[in-house]
């Protein structure tokens, strides 16, 4: 780590305040939240994004668990597969339906209009250009609200930023406590 983290026990005032919701949240303050840290007001934002597609109306958190797994395995950022493998893992998922989720997204262990969208979201993160009205109509068809298609295509596109901060600074694999 190039960087230097604030640990929960150091940390005051709004940084405090922020990791104690987190560790409230998680049990802990994983590394990748303490290198967000660096940064209070990002983290705060990190922190509110993550609350919101916790809580979202439509979209599973093993959807946003297995696209971030898989998008995590194409950058190799060894934290978040870790963290998110876990997550599905405990969800019930088998190690194979997962890696086969990373061959064929369109055929993975969600239900198949989530596995749909998922196929769709990460060819949007692949190559934006590949997808289109035709894709988005589709996608509609199945049930999904421009509002979720939107969302889903957002978080895809933000995990892969951070998975490239989390790989510039060194953060350690995620281990299972």
């Amino acid at each position: 780590m190039d960087l230097k983290l604030t640990p929960p026990e150091q940390a005051q005032g709004d940084l405090a305040q922020i990791y104690a919701e987190i560790q409230n949240a998680f049990g802990g303050v994983p590394e990748g939240l303490q290198l967000f840290g660096v940064s209070p007001a990002l983290l705060r934002s990190q922190w509110q994004n993550l609350g919101y597609f916790a809580q979202h109306p439509h979209l599973s958190a093993n959807f946003f668990a297995l696209l971030r797994y898989i998008l995590s395995e194409e950058g190799n950022c060894q934290f978040c597969i870790g963290f998110n493998e876990a997550l599905l893992l405990n969800a019930g998922f088998s190690k194979s339906a997962i890696a086969n989720a990373r061959q064929n997204p369109a055929q993975g262990p969600l239900e198949d209009r989530e596995n749909a969208l998922l196929d769709y979201v990460l060819k949007a993160v692949h190559d934006p250009h590949s997808v289109g009205a035709k894709e988005v109509e589709r996608l509609r068809r199945l049930g999904w609200t421009d509002q979720d298609i939107f969302d889903a295509v957002v978080h895809g596109a933000q995990h892969q930023a951070i998975d490239t901060v989390f790989e510039t600074f060194g953060v350690a694999p995620y281990v299972p406590a």
